[in-house]
C-alpha cells in the first residue's frame, strides 16, 4: 500500500516511487484545494513483453467548498477494478488461440497440482509443424494452431485446463488418475490427427503427447520436466502417439544427448556407411535395383539403429549433411557397379527438409555429373509424409527433380497421409506400397489385404507407375501381391540390406533385359495423369 499525503492546492505532488520497471504515477491537483488518496498497485504479468500494472486510487477531493460526491469515486473505483480484471485475464490468456497461456498453467500447478488431488499433466507437440510454417507460411501455421485449440477445447472434460505454452507446444492439466487421463489423451490424439480443412487448403497433421502424473514429482519443475521427457520419447518412437513418463527416460535423455554430440562428427570419422537392399521383379525374383540405406557404427556406442539417429538428425539440423553424404556415396557405388557391367538402378531417400531446399535439385544434378551417371539410373524416394505439407509446393519440387532426368518414387504409400486421388496430381514414376498394408501374413490379414493391395496396384498400373510392394517377409505376402498384379517387390524374403561387397552376390540373378519403364520416366504415364 502506498499513500499520497495531503498537500496544499497549487503544489504539485511529487511522483509516487516506482514499484516495478517502467511504472510511475504522478498526482496533479490542478487547482484542487485538497487531495487525499490511497493507491493500490497490482502487478498482473506481461502482455506482449510489456509488464502490466494497475493502480486503484480512492479518496476525496475538495474544489473550493464543494466536495466531490463519494458515489462518483466509488463508480470510478469499480471501473478501475473491472479494468484490472480485464488485464489480469489478458495476462493469463494466449492471444492467438484464446486458451490459457504458460502463466495460467503455472498458476494452476503451483496452486493445486503438486501435493493436491490426483492430477496428470499432458504435454502436446504438433508433429512436423515447423515444416508447415516454413513451407506454407505463418498464416497457415496460425490457422492450424487456432483449429488445434478449438479441438482441444471441445474434447476436454469440465474442469480440465488447456493451455498453449508457445509455438506449437500445448499442455492439458487433468484432474484424474493416469489411467483415465490416458483415455482422454488417446481421444485427443485421434481428434488432432484429423485433416485440417483450411481456406488455404487441406493440412494433414498429427501430434505427440507425453503424460506425467502429479504424484511422480515433488515440485512443479520436476512435473513439467517429466511430461516433456515423455513427450520427447513419444516423438522418438515414431510420433503420433502418447507415452507415459517412466524413470528410465532419464537414461534415454542422457543417451540422446550423447548421440547428438557424436553424430556431429560421424561423417568425418568414417563411422557412417551405406547398405543396399535389392528390389526384384515378380514373379521371377531377379534383382533390378537397390535401395541405399544409411547405417551408423560407433566405436564405443556400437551400432545405432537408424530409427534412433535419423529423427535425431532431423531435430538437430544435421539431416542435410547426412543426405549429401548418402547421395554422393550412393552415386559413387552405382558408378562402380555399372562399370562392372551390372545393369540396375539405385534409390536414395530424401527428407522433407532436404526436398524443400531450393537448391536440392541442383545438388542432385551436380552429383550425377560428378560421377558421370545417366540420370535415369537414379531414383529419389520421397516419403508419403511430404504430401501432408503442401501438395502444390511438393509438385513444384518434384517437377524440378524430374527435370534433372532422375525418377521419383512415392515411398510408404498407405501409411495415411495421401489419398489414391492425389496420385493423379503428383509427378512420380514409382509407387511403393507401405509394409503396414501387409504387416501380418496370417489368415485374418490374408482376408483383408488383397482388396486393398489390388486397388493400389490397379490404380498404379493404370497411371503408368511401377508399383513396388515393400516389407515382404513371408511367402504368403508375396503371393498376395503377385495375384494383385504387382511387378516389383522388396523385403527380407528377397534379400536383407547388405554392404556393397555382399549384395553384389545377388546380382548374378539380375535380369539382363531390365524393362525400359524401370530405367526412365514414362511419358505416357505423365500424359495420363495430366488428362
Amino acid at each position: 500500500m502506498l499513500a499520497v499525503s495531503v498537500r496544499p492546492a497549487g503544489e504539485l505532488a511529487r511522483p509516487v516511487p516506482e514499484t516495478g520497471p517502467g511504472f510511475g504515477l504522478s498526482v496533479w491537483p490542478l487547482g484542487l484545494a485538497l487531495v487525499a488518496a490511497v493507491i493500490r498497485l497490482a502487478f498482473l504479468g506481461r502482455v506482449d513483453g510489456v509488464e502490466v500494472y494497475t493502480a486503484v486510487a480512492i479518496g476525496a477531493a475538495v474544489l473550493g467548498q464543494q466536495a466531490v460526491a463519494r458515489r462518483d469515486l466509488r463508480r470510478y473505483a469499480a471501473r478501475l477494478q473491472d479494468s484490472e480484471a480485464h488485464f489480469r485475464e489478458m495476462a493469463h490468456t494466449d492471444a492467438l488461440t484464446g486458451l490459457g497461456n504458460r502463466r495460467q498453467l503455472l498458476h494452476a500447478l503451483y496452486s493445486d497440482a503438486v501435493g493436491g488431488p490426483p492430477c496428470v499433466l499432458l504435454a502436446i507437440d504438433l508433429d512436423g509443424f515447423k515444416n508447415i510454417n516454413d513451407i506454407r507460411g505463418h498464416d497457415v501455421g496460425d490457422a492450424v494452431l487456432v483449429e488445434v485449440a478449438q479441438r482441444l477445447r471441445g474434447n476436454l472434460r469440465p474442469g480440465d485446463l488447456a493451455a498453449r505454452l508457445g509455438g506449437d507446444e500445448f499442455a492439458v492439466l487433468m484432474w484424474a488418475g493416469p489411467r483415465e487421463a490416458k483415455v482422454v489423451a488417446k481421444r485427443l490424439l485421434d481428434v488432432l490427427a484429423q485433416p485440417y480443412e483450411l481456406p488455404a487448403g487441406t493440412v494433414f497433421m498429427s501430434a505427440s503427447m507425453g503424460l506425467a502424473g502429479c504424484a511422480t514429482a515433488d515440485d512443479v519443475e520436476t512435473l513439467l520436466r517429466n511430461a516433456d521427457l515423455a513427450l520427447r520419447f513419444a516423438k522418438q518412437r515414431g510420433k503420433n502417439r502418447v507415452e507415459q513418463y517412466d524413470i528410465a527416460y532419464d537414461h534415454w535423455v542422457r543417451r540422446r544427448t550423447e548421440l547428438e554430440h557424436e553424430l556431429r562428427g560421424a561423417v568425418e570419422r568414417g563411422e557412417l556407411m551405406l547398405v543396399y537392399q535389392p528390389v526384384v521383379t515378380l514373379p521371377e525374383g531377379r534383382v533390378t535395383g537397390v535401395e541405399a540405406l544409411l547405417r551408423w557404427h560407433h566405436p564405443t556406442l556400437g551400432t545405432v539403429p537408424p530409427d534412433e539417429f535419423i529423427p535425431l538428425a532431423e531435430e538437430a539440423g544435421l539431416i542435410e549433411g547426412l543426405g549429401a553424404f548418402v547421395l554422393h556415396e550412393a552415386c559413387h557405388q552405382l558408378a562402380r557397379w555399372l562399370a562392372d557391367g551390372h545393369e540396375l538402378y539405385l534409390a536414395v531417400n530424401v527428407s522433407v527438409r532436404e526436398l524443400h531446399t531450393p537448391e536440392y535439385a541442383t545438388q542432385v544434378a551436380e552429383a550425377l555429373r560428378a560421377h558421370r551417371l545417366a540420370p535415369q539410373r537414379l531414383v529419389v524416394e520421397v516419403t508419403e509424409h511430404a504430401v501432408a505439407l503442401d501438395v502444390e509446393q511438393l509438385v513444384s519440387r518434384l517437377v524440378a527433380l524430374r527435370d534433372t532426368g532422375v525418377r521419383v518414387a512415392l515411398d510408404d504409400f498407405g501409411s495415411g497421409y495421401s489419398s489414391l486421388g492425389q496420385l493423379r496430381t503428383l509427378p512420380v514414376d514409382i509407387l511403393k506400397i507401405d509394409r503396414s498394408v501387409l504387416a501380418q501374413p496370417d489368415e485374418a490379414q490374408a482376408r483383408f489385404s488383397p482388396p486393398l493391395v489390388d486397388v493400389v496396384v490397379r490404380l498404379g498400373n493404370r497411371l503408368g507407375l511401377d508399383v513396388v510392394a515393400e516389407g515382404i517377409t513371408e511367402p504368403g505376402q508375396r503371393r498376395v501381391v503377385e495375384e494383385a498384379g504387382c511387378r516389383f517387390a522388396q523385403g527380407d524374403l528377397f534379400g536383407r540390406a547388405l554392404p556393397a561387397e555382399r549384395v553384389e552376390t545377388l546380382f548374378a540373378t539380375a535380369a539382363a533385359d531390365i524393362p525400359v519403364q524401370n530405367l526412365g520416366p514414362v511419358d505416357s504415364a505423365r500424359e495420363m495423369r495430366q488428362s
